[in-house]
């Protein structure tokens, strides 16, 4: 064979190649579509979903993750009723061992104690064989869409909610998993995160949101395990266990408590499709009354032409924006700065600053000496006009605004959280890197300052997939 056959060949095998991935991905999208927004129709209503009050709540905002720790065990070790949690990730660490072990003692006092759990592989830790002891002390345990991993489209949806319950009138709600990255124990790696406690009339509503997730078909106990487990692995407390008790319990939390007289509650309703999507439209409706300024912190921003709509939307009226993000030194989610990295130029517009965490320890942040190195941000709130408030599980990302059930908590009037806010983000934007500024070139390198090659080079390799697949993201 000739070169000249074998070059001809290589063209009609390249583009074969090219066509099939062309066709793979049109279906893709087009199979995605119809599941998403068809097959499963028009999702039933729940007065849960989206509840307003104008009377008074209680509410304080815990920046540190230390102190988030000890107040929900306060929480749990207050309760007379009842508890209920609900996570995207439930660890077996240090701090999940510890909040598993006072759950199991408030259990054994009788009192009622529900744990939802998503089983999203990626991260999915509390196996059958530890639910199976906490059930045993009393504990009840389900499992957030147990879909296989052959099931493409299903096992998509998660719950990404996050919730601690207590006695259906208290509620720690917020960005915080139960993982020692959330409560700054990680000694590799550690969250920039945010809670609100709130107490008041629509923890009710949350509290019905928790009812309606747990009862939803989504929602099954897990299977019973043949594998042993032998209970000094959770539920007997350590000698490290009881020192890292004591020392949290010892703190004397600096969180901010103040008073909110028009709360507003909104969550995604269990179950996969756009249409059952309903904080992101909320979210959209609040910044179009924007008239000044809004000041965001966000872990990703993967942003699709609906969320750059936005951004030009509020800018083009004058309002100033400001988001923080990560960076590629500062999250392992490589697959997500691609994508921001490739839409700096479509995004940057006057009246738009954009900031990468550039990955240190806070200055004068926590209540121990720095566990790690290298930190990120991880809340998910925005301040708009300086005198309202956002704050939920909520991700600026497609995932967030299109598979994911979430939920934020809305808060209008309150001028003391909305300061408190807005200090805290911008405390952690002294430690960030300017990756936009007004109409100004964007600032590339900001986004893989100090990362090691290894991630620079996986996330231009993304660039592609990661540009294909944003939906996903």
């Amino acid at each position: 064979m000739t070169f000249k056959s074998l070059r001809a060949v290589a063209f009609y095998i390249g583009l074969t190649c090219f066509i099939s991935i062309v066709v793979f991905y049109g279906v893709f999208l087009a199979i995605l579509k119809v599941t998403e927004t068809t097959w499963l129709g028009e999702p039933p209503f729940h007065e849960a979903t989206n509840v307003s009050s104008k009377q008074r709540h209680v509410i304080s905002l815990i920046d540190t993750g230390a102190d988030s720790l000890s107040l929900r065990l306060k929480m749990i070790k207050s309760a007379t009723k009842s508890i209920d949690l609900e996570f995207f990730i439930y660890e077996l660490d240090e701090s999940s061992r510890i909040v598993t072990q006072a759950l199991i003692e408030k259990a054994r006092q009788g009192i009622k104690i529900r744990v939802l759990v998503d089983f999203s592989l990626a991260v999915f830790k509390l196996k059958p064989a530890y639910a199976k002891l906490m059930r045993d002390s009393g504990i009840e345990v389900k499992y957030y869409n147990t879909a296989a991993i052959t099931r493409i489209f299903r096992m998509h949806h998660r719950t990404h909610r996050k919730m601690l319950i207590s006695d259906q009138k208290d509620v720690i709600l917020g960005g915080r998993n139960i993982a020692d990255d959330y409560f700054d124990l990680g000694s590799h790696y550690n969250f920039l995160d945010s809670d609100v406690q709130i107490s008041g009339p629509v923890v009710t509503a949350i509290s019905e949101s928790f009812d309606l997730y747990w009862n939803s078909p989504w929602a099954v106990p897990p299977d019973e395990s043949p594998e042993d487990v032998a209970e000094s692995d959770i539920s007997k407390p350590t000698q490290a266990d009881l020192e890292l008790l004591i020392s949290i319990q010892s703190l004397q939390t600096k969180e901010l408590s103040t008073t909110c007289n028009d709360v507003r509650f909104i969550t995604d309703y269990p179950g996969s499709g756009v249409s059952y999507r309903k904080v992101f439209p909320a979210i959209a409706q609040v910044l179009s009354e924007a008239r000044s300024s809004v000041t965001a912190e966000s872990p990703y921003l993967v942003l699709r032409k609906d969320g750059q709509d936005v951004i030009k939307e509020l800018t083009k009226r004058g309002v100033k924006l400001q988001i923080l993000t990560n960076s590629l030194k500062s999250t392992d989610a490589y697959y997500t700065v691609a994508p921001l990295f490739g839409n700096l130029i479509r995004i940057k517009t006057n009246g738009f600053k954009l900031y990468a965490y550039n990955g240190s320890p806070m200055k004068d942040y926590g209540r121990f000496p720095p566990m790690s190195e290298r930190w990120g941000v991880h809340a998910k709130r925005a301040v708009i006009d300086n005198d309202t408030t956002i704050i939920g599980t909520y991700n600026i990302d497609p995932r967030s605004a299109n598979l994911n059930s979430e939920l934020i908590l809305i808060c209008k009037g309150s001028v003391d959280l909305a300061n408190h806010m807005r200090s805290s983000i911008e405390s952690r934007i002294k430690q960030s890197n300017s990756v936009l500024d007004g109409n100004d070139t964007p600032n590339f390198s900001a986004l893989t300052a100090d990362a090691d090659w290894a991630s620079i080079f996986m996330m231009f390799a993304s660039m592609p997939l990661s540009s294909m697949f944003d939906f996903l993201l």
